[in-house]
Parts: C-alpha cells; sequence; structure tokens
C-alpha cells in the first residue's frame, strides 16, 4: 500500500520523466531547426546580395573590383546553400 507521500512523488517524478523527455526531443530536433534557419538565411542573402554589389560595378576604385568579386562568391554560396529553402513553407 502505498502512503499519500509516497504516491505524490511518484506523480512528480513521473511529470519530470515526461518534461525529460520533451526535452530530449527538442534537443534531437535542433539540428534540423538549425538546417533550415541556415537555408532561410542564405536564401534570403542570396536575394539581397545583389543590390549591394552591383552598385559596387560602378565606381571604378581600386578596392570595388575585389570587393565585388567576394560578394559574388559568397553570392554563389548563398545561393546553392539556399536553393532547397521554401519561404511559403
Amino acid at each position: 500500500m502505498l502512503l499519500p507521500s509516497m504516491l505524490g512523488m511518484q506523480t512528480r517524478i513521473q511529470r519530470g520523466v515526461t518534461r525529460s523527455r520533451a526535452a530530449v526531443n527538442r534537443l534531437r530536433q535542433l539540428p534540423t531547426y538549425a538546417t533550415v534557419a541556415l537555408r532561410a538565411t542564405a536564401f534570403w542573402l542570396a536575394v539581397v546580395l545583389p543590390a549591394v554589389y552591383l552598385p559596387l560595378l560602378v565606381l571604378e576604385t581600386t578596392w570595388s573590383v575585389s570587393v565585388v568579386t567576394v560578394l559574388l562568391v559568397v553570392h554563389i554560396l548563398t545561393v546553392l546553400a539556399g536553393a532547397d529553402y521554401d519561404p511559403d513553407h
């Protein structure tokens, strides 16, 4: 026979186990959330980057060619990383 205090402790332990399982499940989903966030960031960065480097093409300074080259490489990488992102989802 369980005493009332033991029954309350058992209920608290069950709640703790349930919360622990929920926390573990959230931690297991963390890589998925991180991947979605990375793809979303890459997608929107790929959308915005041309507005940054296209005006730099007009400038004829020694550093603008280097900056545009770096931004073009970053743009290609963001297009590749964000290609699978669906903004409607």
